[in-house]
């Protein structure tokens, strides 16, 4: 059992310096950490427009993808009451909060000008279809939602969905559940895998007037992160062809950041939303520069270095090792809820807490 995972901690441990230091508080509190607007939403379907008996959603909007987050975290809060409060143990909030910090630091722009689709405080804007994030998060985003209604898991929406769909790169996107199904059948049952385990829980208790399902957090997560990955594979060779309109730095750093998560995911990371927010801490609060190549920028503060010091040395061992890095670090995990545990803690010393 131990061979399997000394290998993948030693290469961590021997290529970081690690603080012994305690994991620094959030750079922002309250309110701030959650998405852009988060509150001018209510999460009901129906605020979207009908027309014709049909749902129209703009997935194209920031405001109308948040919709549907806040739409997914609220129908399925009652199952993860027990893992936080106020509804902060819902595992669907890591990739919410994601979102929200991908629209706050400008990367739905369009690459050749970072003015359109840039976020402005005041009012919610659009999500550029030139951008590789942004398509990365169509996916993400659209098969988790779609899933939900053909899982039945959505039982309040009995129209139709329609997603509006411009004609730019309408051949990489898929908006409808018919097309989705047919073109990406894996992912699509990957997603509605998570929505029946969630189905299949029973009340185990009653907690005042709150239920409390018997949903196992491991096996919510894993089926989580499990879709996601899927989700991200299709991204992958659909959207290098975006990012080539992006700087190579932060086409690099989008890649070496996604190789970073699989290693999160192997490890059943927390996606609730006090640890997923203290994770984004280090995301880099703009898009990169080749300007910013090889030498970390000076604007990024401790946290921000931190991350990309660290996704970009595990995306280089990786590269060294052909590959075996991630494959032993998978099987590592995969041996107990114990090298799970120590996956995590190796995780967070590395890219929460910064070198010093």
């Amino acid at each position: 059992m131990w061979p399997a995972l000394v290998i993948p901690t030693f290469l961590f441990l021997s290529c970081f310096s690690v603080g012994s230091a305690q994991i620094p508080g959030s750079v922002t509190d309250g309110n701030d950490r959650y998405p852009p607007f988060w509150d001018q939403i209510n999460g009901d379907i129906a605020e979207f427009p009908v027309q014709d008996n049909k749902i129209i959603i703009d997935i194209w909007k920031y405001k109308d993808r948040l919709q549907i987050y806040k739409i997914l975290i609220r129908e399925s809060n009652k199952y993860f009451v027990q893992f936080g409060k106020n509804d902060t143990g819902n595992v669907l909030w890591g990739l919410t909060l994601f979102y929200g910090k991908l629209y706050k630091t400008g990367r739905f722009v369009k690459p050749s000008n970072s003015s359109v689709c840039a976020y402005e405080g005041e009012f919610p804007g659009c999500i550029s279809i030139d951008s590789g994030w942004g398509g990365f998060n169509f996916y993400v985003l659209t098969i988790y939602f779609l899933a939900a209604i053909e899982s039945g898991f959505l039982r309040n929406i009995s129209q139709e969905i329609v997603f509006l769909s411009p004609e730019e790169h309408r051949s990489y996107f898929c908006y409808s559940i018919e097309e989705c199904r047919a073109s990406f059948p894996q992912a699509m049952d990957a997603a509605k895998k998570f929505y029946q385990y969630l189905q299949s829980r029973k009340i185990l208790s009653i907690v005042g007037d709150t239920p409390v399902y018997n949903t196992d957090k491991d096996t919510a997560i894993l089926y989580m992160w499990d879709a996601h990955q899927a989700l991200i594979d299709i991204g992958k060779p659909m959207f290098n062809d975006i990012f080539q309109y992006s700087s190579a730095t932060e086409r690099d750093f989008t890649f070496n950041f996604l190789l970073a998560i699989e290693f999160c995911a192997a490890a059943i990371y927390r996606s609730f939303f006090e640890s997923s927010a203290e994770f984004l801490v280090g995301f880099p609060h703009r898009p990169l520069t080749d300007e910013d190549d090889p030498i970390l920028p000076s604007d990024l503060n401790i946290r921000e270095k931190a991350l990309m010091s660290s996704v970009t040395l595990i995306s280089n061992i990786n590269q060294m090792t052909g590959g075996s890095f991630l494959t032993v670090w998978k099987k590592a995990m995969n041996v107990s809820k114990i090298t799970q545990f120590l996956g995590r803690l190796i995780i967070n010393n590395l890219l929460l807490i910064p070198n010093t």
